[in-house]
């Protein structure tokens, strides 16, 4: 019986574990040089995998000149219920978005371009001291 009891959690726990290892992991040092040269062929946002529920989207960090952009898009993308980050990094070149396949991809990546038209608005509107004051209270990224 003891291991029978074993036997289950460990199952258990190995399916619990691979079951969150699904899909694009940005963390994956193969991940991280499969798409370190990545061509966005001038696009800000991609889609670069799927699977049975989820298409992944990586966007170009590059595009943003500075931290106060990157973490302002990454506040900004929380207003989209179509969209989750699932790669907290903001000083990576390349990050990674995942929506899910019950939306048009063409329709996320126009969301992700409109953050990011939104995000280098207000960055050349604002000042350098409303910019500084607002990551005080808003940065919280890695």
């Amino acid at each position: 019986m003891k291991h029978l009891v074993l036997f289950s959690l460990i199952f258990l726990s190995a399916l619990t574990i691979s079951a969150q290892n699904g899909g694009v992991q940005p963390d994956d040092p193969s991940f991280i040089k499969r798409y370190e040269n990545f061509d966005f062929k001038g696009q800000f946002a991609v889609l670069i995998d799927k699977d049975a529920r989820n298409n992944y989207f990586l966007l170009d960090f590059s595009k943003f000149s500075s931290r106060f952009e990157r973490v302002y898009f990454m506040n900004l993308s929380f207003t989209s219920s179509k969209i989750v980050n699932i790669d907290p990094h903001v000083t990576k070149d390349r990050v990674c978005f995942i929506s899910s396949q019950i939306y048009n991809e063409a329709d996320i990546v126009k969301i992700f371009d409109e953050l990011k038209s939104k995000t280098t608005d207000i960055s050349a509107i604002w000042s350098q001291d409303e910019k500084s004051k607002w990551l005080k209270e808003n940065d919280k990224y890695k």
